[in-house]
């Protein structure tokens, strides 16, 4: 006979939380006695909230931990670290981390925990001002690096986001040994609005951050919108537009191939033209040695016209640090492989066209149009790359070698 008082016991240890978009409570996101989790949209919404969680489906189960989309709005890497230490959650506990961190989250959708709503989770105290930021407030950010949400001072300059305040700007931060990296990914971006335009690549440029040793990368959200910035627009990363797993490593997001993308693309209201705008960008990644571009490193925003491919982000010239130790293979596979950054060259980047479902002759004029952009590349790389003399050698050697392959 089953022992009614444990029964109980268990059933008092689920918890739930309460899922809002752009603020609004849509449904609520519960724990399942067998280890997963269920989300049920509220009655009366009519409007889905992810390409991943259809409305005709007024619940989604999942039979172990959380759904793909609401695994990839908590944090990897460092952030993960902080919030899960200062916080005392275990660091595998993405449903503790979205409860305590995940009311302010990339995008329109939060979770809320029901009992902790009008208070602060209790932190343990954290002495250095990086960490300080990335555990004051109960927002939470994906990726790796090490970042915080900033908000702009008053005077021209930057300092970390307050509660209740919008925070429209992130500051990456370097981390040892590579501590060039944001000047790296500064680089690359600025490359990359040469070669796809200044409109398709996210704003970001180095800064200083009020209370918070050293310089950083300051991206502007392209997720916040209106006065202020204070508005949510609905942005998904392609991990949770194709619904991809995690994994217990987070590393689901390098177990995909590029058709994975052509998936996503299906839910653009403008199919063809952001797969050519997508198929330019992996194009300008083989150029600067973007080699780290996972599923997670594209995503769908919201415009007037629909969903739509969002600006360029996460861009930086990883094959530089393969003599650290560090991969120099692309991020996605083809045939099942992760192929090498050498690898990529004309004839492999117009067999991925045809995975996201570009027409070959579209990849073609794409390529072309990349030529045209030769003399103001070379132009810019024959200047200062904000590296150390040595990974600007290493940079330039290699983006000249790309060309060739692609361009001849």
């Amino acid at each position: 006979m089953a022992n009614p008082g444990k029964e109980n016991h268990t059933m008092a240890a689920l918890r739930y939380g309460i899922v809002t978009y752009k603020d609004a409570r849509v449904g609520t996101l519960r724990e399942s006695p067998g280890g997963g989790t269920v989300f049920a949209y509220d009655e009366g919404v009519t409007a889905p909230i992810a390409c991943a969680l259809p409305i005709a489906r007024r619940e989604h189960a999942t039979p172990f931990g959380l759904h793909p989309f609401f695994a990839h709005l908590a944090p990897e890497g460092w952030l993960r670290d902080r919030q899960t230490a200062f916080a005392e959650i275990g660091k595998d506990d993405d449903f503790g981390i979205l409860l305590a961190f995940g009311a302010d989250c990339i995008g329109a959708v939060g979770v809320v925990d029901p009992d902790d709503s009008h208070r602060r989770v209790a932190l343990k105290p954290a002495r250095d001002p990086l960490d300080a930021a990335a555990v004051a407030v109960e927002r939470t950010i994906s990726g790796v690096q090490a970042k915080v949400l900033c908000a702009p001072n008053g005077t021209g300059g930057f300092r970390p986001a307050r509660a209740g305040e919008a925070a429209p700007l992130i500051a990456k931060y370097p981390q040892p040994p590579l501590f060039d990296m944001v000047a790296n990914e500064a680089t690359s971006l600025e490359l990359c609005r040469i070669l796809l335009g200044v409109s398709d690549v996210a704003v970001a440029d180095l800064a200083v951050v009020e209370g918070i040793d050293g310089v950083a990368l300051v991206v502007e959200r392209f997720d916040r919108s209106g006065p202020g910035r204070r508005d949510k627009l609905r942005c998904e990363e392609f991990a949770q537009v194709v619904a991809q797993p995690p994994g217990l490593d987070l590393r689901g997001k390098y177990d995909v191939g590029y058709d994975a993308l052509g998936r996503a693309l299906a839910h653009s209201s403008a199919r063809l033209l952001d797969a050519r705008r997508l198929f330019k960008r992996l194009a300008a990644y083989v150029l600067v040695g973007n080699v780290d571009c996972h599923l997670k490193n594209f995503s769908l925003i919201e415009t007037a016209e629909g969903l739509r491919l969002s600006p360029a982000y996460d861009v930086l010239n990883g094959y530089i640090y393969g003599d650290a130790g560090y991969t120099t293979r692309f991020g996605l596979t083809i045939d099942g492989q992760r192929r090498q950054w050498q690898d990529y060259d004309r004839a492999l980047l117009l067999a991925i066209a045809d995975e996201i479902g570009l027409p070959r002759k579209a990849a073609e004029g794409v390529l072309r149009e990349l030529a045209g952009r030769a003399a103001a590349f070379e132009r810019r790389l024959g200047q200062a790359l904000r590296l150390g003399e040595e990974r600007a050698w290493s940079y330039r050697n290699a983006a000249r070698e790309a060309w060739e392959r692609i361009h001849g």
